[in-house]
């Protein structure tokens, strides 16, 4: 394993690094980060393209895992080598408070909607204007947990692959496919030609999720965590149901509303013998 210490912070990949903690420096370089051996071993299982890896001296002091050192002793996959760097300048390149080792820089596989909606499948998660990190991240372990097929994101949503998304989503993001940046004016109307109903999720719905008789083929559609959907995509919704809670709660977390309806879409499934 060629080792490589770096010991500067104006060391070109270190400025890389720190540059992708930042939405349009990760846009324009085609590039995000991965930090934890955990999540780069996922990724790379997944066959996530790994352009360089970072590790904190005292991480690497303490010996690395076999798989991982396996890993990285790969050419194939590693032709840089692995490079080092001290405590003081590890810190600056990580988003958590504490340090996680590790963090490596991938370049991103995202999906086109029209690879999406000519793929089988029974049920795709839409979200539009979703801004917390972590809600998007478990939205991602729940679609890929109960079988939808693919994620679509509005304009205005998070980005898949800010670092606490990454995190949050624990290798979801590398197995389920995910659209970015979707007009939902433009892609709701393609979905409903591709055979799928668009189901919206409103408290005041008169329809409640288990009483209702579901389409074969549907799009969640699930809005802002505070704003819910625009009137623009509530309009294009074909079908709107209601999760029935106890009147004493408000409204839902949009990840629970989220898992709740895939789980109940996952078991009807079965039930039916068929796939998600």
């Amino acid at each position: 394993m060629r080792i490589n210490s770096l010991t500067s912070a104006a060391n070109t990949l270190l400025k890389k690094i720190r540059s992708l903690q930042e939405r349009h420096a990760r846009q324009k370089a085609g590039l995000f980060l991965i930090e934890g051996e955990k999540i780069l071993l996922e990724a790379l299982v997944r066959g996530i393209e790994i352009e360089a890896v970072v590790m904190e001296t005292d991480y690497f002091q303490k010996g690395l895992s076999k798989v991982l050192e396996d890993a990285l002793n790969d050419e194939d996959l590693f032709s840089e080598g692995l490079n080092l760097v001290p405590p003081a300048l590890f810190k600056e390149l990580i988003t958590t408070t504490t340090s996680c080792g590790l963090v490596a820089v991938a370049r991103p596989r995202t999906a086109a909607l029209n690879e999406v909606l000519s793929a089988s499948g029974r049920c795709l998660v839409v979200l539009e204007g979703v801004q917390d990190p972590g809600n998007l991240g478990s939205i991602m372990r729940s679609a890929l947990a109960f079988g939808a097929s693919a994620l679509i994101l509005s304009r205005g949503t998070v980005d898949p692959y800010n670092p606490k998304v990454v995190r949050a989503a624990m290798g979801a993001l590398f197995d389920l496919p995910v659209v970015v940046d979707a007009d939902l004016s433009e892609a709701l109307p393609l979905m409903k030609e591709a055979g799928y109903t668009i189901c919206s999720l409103n408290p005041e719905a008169g329809t409640s999720l288990t009483d209702a008789e579901l389409p074969p083929r549907l799009a969640l559609l699930l809005g802002n965590e505070g704003a819910g959907l625009s009137a623009a995509a509530d309009a294009l919704a074909d079908l709107d149901l209601n999760i029935e809670i106890d009147p004493q709660i408000e409204s839902l977390n949009v990840s629970i509303a989220a898992a709740i309806v895939l789980f109940h879409l996952a078991n009807r499934a079965k039930g039916e013998g068929q796939k998600v």
